[in-house]
């Protein structure tokens, strides 16, 4: 029988290389305030051979050496396999998070079933439905476009109040050419409007942080944050950005 992981305390305001299930063990019980989260979809096709396929192939629909970026892990699960490995770090999210913490996690149209049911496996009350809409995007000729993603919404008990009261359906473009770091890369202004249903100055975990931007939104609008991210690649580059950020800010404090 494998020992539970000693309990420490939580760190903030920084990034962990590491698997987001094995680190959230180590967390004491009800340390932080939302989990913010932009996990793999398994997602991309509707069979099991297409969600095999690398990420890039998937999501991506160019072939050019001037847009690659790297390729992020965990995305190639049939549903069940998702359905129960997205129910396991949910259940240690709703661990670690406070009464009243929120989770916001986002997730496409094929995929959104059984990220409802995930949720609610973790433990979590399913409370909205978040729409992001990138106008224009994957237009299809004859067709209704392929144009947003979504973002589930769910609480550990009574949600405790944010700072803000955002629209449920939020506006923006993707992030796209050189400012683009990462695959599935969200822009900066919309994490920002999530974390509107915060409250100021809490502490936002993000455990598929990727190149980041969750905690550049969460230093940028005075809360803390704990990243994590698998892969020793896209880590590095989150540290970076966020780093750059922290710096721009406090510049801008200082003038």
């Amino acid at each position: 029988m494998t020992a539970p992981a000693p309990k420490m305390e939580l760190p903030v305001d920084t990034i962990i290389h590491g698997d987001s299930f094995a680190v959230m063990r180590g967390w004491p019980n009800g340390c932080v305030d939302a989990v913010v989260t932009d996990c793999p979809y398994s997602s991309g096709g509707q069979f099991r051979g297409d969600r095999n396929q690398r990420p890039s192939s998937k999501y991506v629909n160019t072939d050019s050496a001037v847009t690659y970026r790297g390729e992020f892990s965990g995305d190639n699960r049939d549903q069940r396999a998702f359905l129960a490995w997205a129910t396991l770090w949910l259940s240690q999210a709703h661990r670690v998070a406070k009464p009243g913490a929120v989770v916001l996690v986002f997730t496409d149209w094929r995929q959104l079933p059984t990220m409802t049911d995930a949720i609610q496996c973790g433990g979590w009350i399913w409370r909205n439905l978040v729409t992001w809409w990138k106008p224009g995007c994957r237009m299809q000729r004859g067709r209704f476009s392929s144009s947003a993603e979504y973002i589930v919404y769910g609480s550990k008990g009574v949600p405790t109040e944010g700072e803000k009261s955002p629209q449920n359906v939020l506006v923006s473009k993707g992030v796209a050419g050189k400012d683009k770091t990462h695959i599935a890369e969200k822009p900066l202004w919309l994490m920002g409007e999530l974390l509107g249903v915060t409250p100021a100055g809490s502490t936002i975990i993000d455990p598929f942080c990727g190149s980041g931007t969750t905690c550049i939104a969460a230093a940028n609008t005075g809360r803390h944050f704990v990243g994590i991210e698998i892969d020793e690649g896209h880590c590095a580059s989150a540290r970076r950005r966020v780093r750059e950020a922290q710096n721009t800010l406090f510049a801008e404090t200082n003038t």
